[in-house]
């Protein structure tokens, strides 16, 4: 039988919690018998986008990217441009 976990995310308030709760999954997925390659490891980064989401120590935030389709739109800013 082959498991294929896409992700796990785990968030915290600070380091030392973060790193006891890695630890913590470590260990259950070991008890398991699943492991986990380094090289596809991604740990300690200070906020991750998932889906339509940013997810950080702080809070989980909804990005709307319609708002990143306004900022892209380029403005005539002169009235010759208008012309």
């Amino acid at each position: 039988v082959y498991t294929y976990i896409d992700n796990i995310i785990i968030v915290s308030k600070n380091i030392e919690e973060y790193l006891k709760y890695v630890k913590t999954v470590l260990n259950i997925l070991d008890k398991v018998y699943i492991y986990i390659l380094v090289e596809k490891s991604f740990i300690a980064y200070l906020s991750v986008r998932l889906f339509s989401y940013i997810v950080n120590g702080e809070r989980v935030a909804k990005i709307d990217n319609r708002i990143i389709v306004f900022k892209k739109l380029k403005f005539l800013n002169t009235f010759k441009t208008l012309e």
